[in-house]
């Protein structure tokens, strides 16, 4: 979720998660305006709750198939 009334910004938290999604060959997450956010989510198979508590590390995945090269 972008962070409210700045965008642009990347807390640390997003950033983390970015690194490791870059590391397992997954592209880097894009930001969704707030009300954007809740729409998917809404819409989410399975919710996962995890001990983070930083602001903004709230973060959607989608599941897909890969094609073969």
């Amino acid at each position: 979720m972008q962070v409210v009334g700045e965008p642009d910004a990347r807390p640390p938290v997003q950033a983390e998660m970015n690194a490791v999604l870059v590391k397992h060959g997954a592209k880097p997450a894009v930001s969704l305006e707030r009300h954007a956010f809740y729409a998917a989510a809404e819409t989410a198979y399975a919710i996962v709750q995890t001990g983070e508590r930083r602001f903004y590390g709230d973060i959607v995945l989608t599941k897909g198939v890969v094609p073969p090269e």
